[in-house]
């Protein structure tokens, strides 16, 4: 349970997640803490004397008995000129009698009201922590030529040394993205040029190996991606992406 400033001091902070396409750029997110109900009425009966605390939790459960009642039939309901609760089918319908279905299937959504966009405009916040999910590659290696920095060999393999360098899960792999001539990584990634998985012959947290695309243009050079969703023996809600700090050339 959330512990609460019943003076109101209490402030939050955002935590900063690197990424990786882009120098210096980083994707703020907000550290979910949640405020019971219970934890509600504390905070109403500590700032309002006199209040009877369990009249106003009775009064909470029959607008909640009503909100959702409302919401059921279907009306949008405005909650307290909060926001707006209404509810929207999950799936379209496929059918050639689209008149003659039954629309099964729904699920809560929800819109601000303006004023708590007002509201929220004026809330600052520091930052609690810079953190980088992403695997790091600390070194790109050439097994033919541990010397030969910044150049792999088209028909060998390449070695990549750092931490959370696993790949694995929906969507991963090991990529090799062009350098654009202002020397940033394409973020197209239809121009991405993928390892085969099973060209992967070494995969763990610090090192991996695999043989390069034939396909791969040696006129051009490239950064090297890594998308994983897993860390460990845990699955990421959501896949994270690093990509190496130089480009490399191809050479034959």
């Amino acid at each position: 349970m959330q512990s609460l400033d019943n003076d109101r001091l209490t402030n939050f902070a955002v935590t900063l997640s690197r990424c990786g396409l882009k120098d210096n750029l980083y994707i703020a997110r907000v550290p979910r803490r949640t405020v019971s109900t219970d934890q509600l009425l504390d905070l109403v009966e500590k700032h309002n004397t006199g209040i009877d605390r369990y009249s106003v939790g009775h009064a909470m459960e029959l607008l909640k008995k009503e909100i959702l009642e409302q919401a059921e039939l279907g009306f949008s309901v405005d909650i307290m000129d909060i926001c707006k609760l209404y509810i929207a089918p999950i799936n379209s319908v496929k059918s050639l009698t689209p008149e003659a279905e039954t629309v099964t299937g729904f699920e809560a959504r929800f819109s601000v009201n303006d004023k708590l966009k007002e509201r929220l405009k004026k809330v600052s916040a520091s930052v609690t922590a810079v953190s980088d999910p992403a695997p790091l590659i600390s070194k790109i290696e050439n097994p033919v030529n541990l010397e030969a920095e910044g150049k792999l060999n088209l028909t060998y393999s390449a070695r990549l040394r750092g931490d959370k360098l696993q790949v694995g899960g929906e969507g991963s792999g090991v990529f090799f993205v062009p350098c654009l001539e202002s020397g940033e990584a394409d973020s197209n990634e239809e121009h991405w040029v993928k390892v085969q998985d099973e060209h992967l012959t070494h995969n763990t947290k610090t090192m991996l190996e695999f043989y390069l695309p034939r396909t791969l243009d040696t006129t051009k050079k490239y950064f090297i991606a890594l998308r994983t969703s897993i860390r460990g023996k845990t699955e990421l809600k959501n896949a994270v992406t690093g990509i190496s700090r130089i480009p490399v050339t191809i050479e034959e």
